[in-house]
């Protein structure tokens, strides 16, 4: 078992400093004063800092001598009388869907807030825009909505491709329908999509959209905007689709009623009173040959609910329905046939445990591997495929971040940050109100950005972290 830190010899930075002015003195007594220097700066990255290396996820939550790095906040706090707040929301930053870094690094998107603490209202205006890094984290507001909530915010992010656009959810201007605001970075105008689009195909030209006014999953509604087919279950006039990101043309991929068939295949359920079937989250494989959705069966019985959730797949074309597997949670494609997911499921062995699982998208349902133990969080994995980033409750009123490093099975502790509402630490009971990090990567993997509450009473804010130490040189194998 490895507990110790990875050091890189870090030495005084003052006794080094005078070392290199007594061999600069004693190289212009030898060889006489020059305008430049002809010693040539060392090549290559800076010295990486010390950090930690665990063997497990136990391990590094139990350690009291953990190193831990440094976040930044970028973003503003406002006043006490004027209290600003920012966030990015979600997880599932992958290369090319929901991302909140554009490939040079220098702006960052974020949602701007004025209000926390209560759920928010269709009345809640906030507003969008990105940070220059490059500018002493300058904020540039390039619009509003009222149609956001504490887990997706309003699904802000970089259309992918030419990096040109940015998209977020609002609401038309009678109030009556969600749709798509998209702003281009170079013209500075504004255009409408006819529905909200919750990801896009990863050359940027397909959106996907589900019905959000009938999404009952808590801190992911839209308030102030009724599901008309609310007395439906399954209804086959609503379901996940093909959003056109030019011309906003909508076209149905698969309906509910079609999901519901394969869900029940001995025939609907008679018990349908005060419960909808819906679809949830939805993503495209890699290489857009494969859409993963989740159904949720919901059903509230005077404030007891009952839910039942399962993941299929899809050819875009709504053709080959597939069943991936049963309840699945915060996940991420690997390559095109796999995911990783967290939840209590079944490994090969027939063992049932918590932790990060690999199903392969062949129909089985069953997990093919458990890639690491470790509660649930909100994952997403680099370029290179390597690293995994994640963040994780404790319980006690912290959250971990955390690296885990693919190729030697190690994790990398980077921060044990409080969970503050209102100044105060809140271990458990926020719910839908709590502030997950959603950690994300920077393009080159170098830079994370993340959500975090834990700076005294300043609320919900924004922060990045420079990890290049650690991808510089990571674990050995």
């Amino acid at each position: 078992m490895k507990t110790n830190t990875k050091s890189t010899n870090r030495k005084n930075p003052f006794i080094l400093t005078g070392a290199l002015i007594i061999t600069g003195l004693i190289g212009s007594l030898f060889f006489g004063c020059k305008t430049k220097s002809d010693i040539k700066p060392p090549s290559g990255d800076k010295i990486p800092l010390e950090y930690t290396v665990r063997d497990s996820y136990d391990e590094m939550v139990d350690a009291a001598d953990n190193i831990y790095f440094e976040p930044v906040r970028i973003s503003p706090v406002g006043t006490k009388k004027k209290p600003l707040y920012h966030n990015f929301f979600y997880y599932n930053h992958t290369p090319t869907e929901c991302l909140q870094f554009e490939p040079t690094g220098r702006y960052l998107l974020g949602m701007r807030f004025f209000m926390e603490g209560r759920e928010v209202q269709a009345s809640d205006k906030a507003e969008i825009g990105m940070f220059d890094l490059h500018n002493n984290n300058k904020w540039i507001k390039i619009g509003e909505t009222t149609t956001w909530n504490w887990q997706q915010g309003c699904r802000q992010q970089w259309v992918p491709g030419s990096y040109e656009e940015i998209i977020w959810n609002d609401r038309s201007e009678d109030g009556k329908s969600l749709i798509t605001k998209v702003y281009n970075i170079k013209t500075k105008k504004t255009r409408t999509l006819p529905f909200p689009v919750y990801v896009t195909s990863p050359d940027g030209k397909t959106g996907l959209g589900v019905n959000y006014e009938r999404v009952q999953h808590r801190g992911c509604k839209y308030a102030g905007i009724d599901d008309p087919l609310n007395d439906l279950w399954a209804p086959d006039n609503i379901g996940l689709w093909k959003i056109d990101m030019n011309t906003g043309e909508l076209k149905m991929i698969v309906s509910i009623r079609e999901i519901a068939q394969v869900m029940f295949p001995a025939g609907f359920p008679s018990d349908t009173l005060k419960r909808d079937l819906y679809f949830f989250r939805a993503g495209f494989n890699p290489s857009a040959t494969r859409i993963f959705i989740f159904a949720k069966d919901f059903q509230d019985m005077w404030g007891n609910w009952r839910i039942r959730t399962e993941g299929y797949t899809v050819n875009p074309d709504g053709s080959d329905i597939r069943y991936f597997y049963r309840e699945p949670s915060h996940h991420y494609w690997l390559n095109d046939d796999e995911v990783i997911d967290n939840g209590y499921h079944e490994g090969p062995d027939g063992m049932a445990s918590l932790g990060f699982y690999r199903f392969k998208d062949d129909g089985s349902g069953r997990a093919k591997e458990k890639v690491f133990g470790a509660p649930n969080g909100h994952i997403t994995i680099d370029r290179t495929g390597d690293w995994i980033l994640n963040d994780a409750g404790d319980g006690d009123g912290h959250i971990y971040l955390y690296l885990y490093h693919l190729p030697t099975n190690k994790f990398i502790p980077l921060a044990k940050l409080e969970t503050r509402l209102g100044g105060y630490i809140y271990r458990t009971g926020l719910g839908a109100m709590r502030t997950d990090l959603h950690p994300r990567f920077s393009h080159d993997g170098k830079m994370i950005s993340f959500d975090s509450t834990h700076e005294g009473d300043f609320g919900r804010q924004i922060y990045i972290m420079d990890i290049s130490s650690i991808i510089n040189n990571p674990p050995e194998l």
